[in-house]
């Protein structure tokens, strides 16, 4: 198969250069906080609750075909989350950076059957969405002396109203460089890496995305920034969340 998925890079100095990729493989950053004794520390209470879990921080992968930087994507019903990463493209020699959000199915994280046992593990509940990534790239090299100043945030539309869901700098996250250091695989030519994600803001609804709540909020649509301060510039993408069918229903909507 070929996912040929087409970005503008612009650069601080010349005119933006448009960037056709041979995607080859999308990997997924879990665990991403930089805080990585908080992350063994969760990791180590699933284990002891008898799941099954990777070590943090941990990649993992996703099929290639599921990556697109269009505004609109289709889920199988309405139960999925949203978060918003920065997003690392290699290029022929060269890295890019833009924004991005791998969308997962809410009510596959804890999979328990008799066929699998008790299993803790993102990779399965990814896998059931797409992945989605703005148009818009930057070089790493202009950003990477100044990577923990960019900036992330995301909001999506509730009851015609924005709300801010996540707004924190890149130092929240493990970092590029560390990713690429620890497993040097990624820096294959037509390698895409979503980063992983931190915490919603403080006030964010507490139903917003959690399929445990009766009355969820799961919001048709997600818009994203990466924000540099220092270059003042900014990569924006949006999209559009389409559900196929509704929970228990066998009508589509």
């Amino acid at each position: 198969m070929e996912n040929l998925t087409e970005f503008t890079v612009h650069a601080v100095d010349g005119k933006p250069e448009r960037r056709v990729v041979d995607v080859k493989a999308v990997c997924l950053g879990r665990a991403a906080s930089r805080d990585i004794d908080a992350m063994e520390k969760m990791v180590e209470e699933k284990r002891s609750a008898g799941f099954a879990v990777y070590r943090p921080p941990n990649v993992c992968r996703k099929s290639r075909y599921l990556l697109t930087n269009e505004g609109e994507i289709e889920v199988q019903e309405r139960r999925t989350s949203s978060e918003g990463e920065y997003v690392a493209i290699m290029d022929r020699g060269d890295v890019l950076v833009s924004v991005g959000s791998d969308v997962n199915d809410s009510t596959l994280l804890e999979l328990e059957s008799s066929a699998l046992g008790k299993v803790f593990d993102t990779a399965k509940s990814k896998q059931a969405c797409p992945a989605v990534v703005a148009r818009d790239a930057w070089l790493y090299s202009e950003v990477k002396d100044h990577w923990d100043e960019l900036r992330l945030r995301t909001s999506v539309v509730i009851s015609r109203k924005k709300v801010t869901y996540q707004d924190f700098p890149l130092s929240n996250l493990v970092d590029l460089g560390f990713y690429l250091k620890r497993f040097p695989w990624l820096k294959k030519n037509g390698t895409v890496l979503l980063s992983g994600s931190s915490a919603a803001v403080p006030d964010v609804p507490k139903k917003l995305f959690d399929p445990a709540a009766k009355d969820g909020i799961f919001p048709d649509n997600f818009h994203l920034e990466l924000h540099d301060p220092l270059l003042d510039r900014t990569i924006t993408h949006t999209y559009a969340v389409r559900h196929l069918e509704w929970p228990d229903s066998d009508v589509s909507p």
